[in-house]
C-alpha cells in the first residue's frame, strides 16, 4: 500500500512539469552554469576575491559566428550564462597563472549545461 501512495505522490509531480513545459513554446536560447576551481588555492582564498576567472563562450559554426558570451566567476568560482543562443560553441576559461581551459561545447535549444572546471596553476605561475 505504500507504494501506491509514492508511486501517486511522484506522478502528481511529474505531469504538473510536463504540462507546464509545451512543445511549441521553447524560447530558442539555452543556459550555462558553472564553477571553476583553482588548483593549490583553498576556497577561503577564492571566496576572499583573491582570484577569478574569465569564461568566454564564442561561436564557432558560421551561423553563430558573431556570438559571444562572457561572465566572471564571483568570489565563490561560480558563474551565469543566462541567455545564450542555441549552437556549438568554443568555451574558454582563464585566469592569470593558470593553464586556460578551452573546449568545443554543443547548446541546444532551452538546454541548460552545468559544468565544473579545474584550472591548473602554469608552471611558475603567480597567481596572487
Amino acid at each position: 500500500m505504500l507504494f501506491r501512495r509514492f508511486q501517486l505522490s511522484y506522478l502528481s509531480l511529474v505531469i504538473p512539469l510536463v504540462v507546464a513545459t509545451p512543445r511549441g513554446a521553447q524560447s530558442g536560447h539555452g543556459q550555462m552554469h558553472g564553477y571553476v576551481e583553482f588548483e593549490d588555492v583553498s576556497y577561503n582564498e577564492v571566496s576572499e576575491g583573491a582570484i577569478h576567472a574569465t569564461v568566454v563562450l564564442r561561436g564557432s559554426l558560421e551561423a553563430n559566428r558573431g556570438s559571444v558570451y562572457t561572465a566572471k566567476t564571483d568570489n565563490h568560482g561560480s558563474y551565469d550564462l543566462p541567455r545564450i543562443g542555441a549552437g556549438e560553441f568554443t568555451l574558454t576559461i582563464s585566469a592569470p597563472g593558470y593553464a586556460s581551459y578551452k573546449t568545443d561545447i554543443l547548446i541546444p535549444s532551452d538546454f541548460q549545461c552545468q559544468l565544473a572546471t579545474a584550472l591548473k596553476k602554469k608552471a611558475g605561475g603567480r597567481t596572487h
